[in-house]
């Protein structure tokens, strides 16, 4: 059997027991391929990983709404304006300085961001995606090895660490790129999201569950992947991009999209509120991770 090789990393860390991995379901669009849960530290991880390398997103064609709907998705998911929240979140990190985002796909996040930065650029391996994003302008590299010696004096990965079979070692790589004192920015889907574990919405458990997260993190686990890849002073904390409309919705209807057909139940003071109580119960849907 090949190695697992994201269940090495996480046992080697001291993250999970492999004898004690737990059934929690299958990928969506491989129901082939199981999902375990540890049941002492939380972390969900897939039961494989050599199904995933690089080449699978060289050559990946069409959204996943497309693809998942392809493989048996009955519901087209409505996505959040993720790269304006990112952008409202984030952008004083970049303001004036040398910055890449690793794994930019279209490059949405640089449309909003690049002009507060001293210099942007992205690298994502995806040709078509990268010709479009070049098309309006940006800096896209194909390879991290395209970057030469340029360093950044900040990079971010917005949901991509979940995706790569060595996420150590790759991190490696980009801290090597990192100026001294320089910073590093990433976020992730949380394996405590409330509607995995307070809520144990078994449709959402079904539908969120795919191929390519070939693990999902807690805070802890976050913290020991960065701190093996030689990054220190690391700070998590929990962000909630989904609102209590959402939510709602899939209790409700067992379906996704509550946050556009249930809009009326969304404002400030209500996500502000559900996030802080989500937040106070480790129960946020994403974990964002800073360090130096």
């Amino acid at each position: 059997m090949t190695e697992n090789r994201i269940t090495t990393l996480l046992a080697g860390l001291g993250l999970v027991e492999p004898a004690r991995l737990e059934p929690y379901g299958v990928c969506r669009d491989r129901p082939d391929i199981a999902v375990l849960r540890c049941p002492t530290s939380g972390v969900v991880l897939l039961s494989r990983s050599d199904h995933m390398d690089i080449s699978h997103y060289t050559e990946k064609q069409g959204d996943d709404n497309l693809i998942a709907m392809a493989n048996g998705a009955s519901e087209r998911v409505v996505h959040l304006d993720k790269a304006g929240m990112r952008a409202a979140a984030f952008g004083d990190y970049v303001l004036g300085r040398d910055w890449l985002d690793f794994g930019t796909g279209e490059a949405h996040i640089l449309d909003m961001l690049a002009p507060r930065a001293r210099s942007a650029a992205g690298v994502e391996p995806n040709a078509a995606q990268r010709a479009w994003a070049s098309s309006r302008g940006h800096t896209l590299h194909a390879t991290i090895d395209d970057l030469g010696e340029t360093r950044y004096d900040v990079i971010t990965l917005f949901h991509v660490l979940e995706h790569l079979p060595d996420p150590v070692g790759m991190l490696v790589r980009l801290r090597n790129h990192l100026t001294p004192g320089g910073r590093l920015l990433i976020e992730v889907p949380h394996a405590r999201d409330a509607l995995l574990t307070l809520y144990d919405c078994e449709p959402f458990r079904r539908f969120t569950l795919w191929s390519e997260h070939l693990v999902l993190h807690t805070r802890d686990s976050l913290r020991a992947v960065l701190a093996a890849a030689g990054f220190g002073a690391v700070v998590v904390h929990g962000l909630q991009r989904y609102p209590l409309a959402n939510h709602l919705h899939w209790l409700a209807r067992s379906k996704p999209g509550g946050h556009q057909a249930w809009h009326f139940l969304s404002n400030a003071g209500l996500a502000g509120g559900y996030e802080a109580a989500l937040q106070s119960l480790d129960a946020t849907d994403t974990l964002v991770a800073l360090a130096s």
